[in-house]
């Protein structure tokens, strides 16, 4: 999701909150007042806003997002369990 973070950053909800995104994006996130998040971390959550760079950051991003919405992933990297 390349341009999400533009869309937030333009409707004022990023404002003052941790987020990253993809290197090129981060001039308009840091200019619309985000506090900018190295996209080295995969993924950023600042309260209810989770934002990833790639989509190398899907699994952090899903594991944030399922967290958020009250869920649970276990298991071993082979085989995983997710409960809501």
């Amino acid at each position: 999701m390349l341009f999400g973070q533009l869309i937030l950053a333009a409707a004022g909800v990023a404002k003052d909150r941790k987020c990253t995104a993809f290197p090129p994006v981060k001039p308009a996130l840091v200019a619309s007042g985000t506090h900018w998040v190295e996209p080295d971390t995969m993924a950023a959550k600042d309260g209810n806003l989770i934002t990833a760079a790639t989509y190398e950051g899907h699994p952090e991003f899903i594991q944030h997002f399922m967290k958020a919405l009250g869920g649970n992933i276990s298991g071993s990297n082979k085989k995983k369990s997710l409960s809501l």
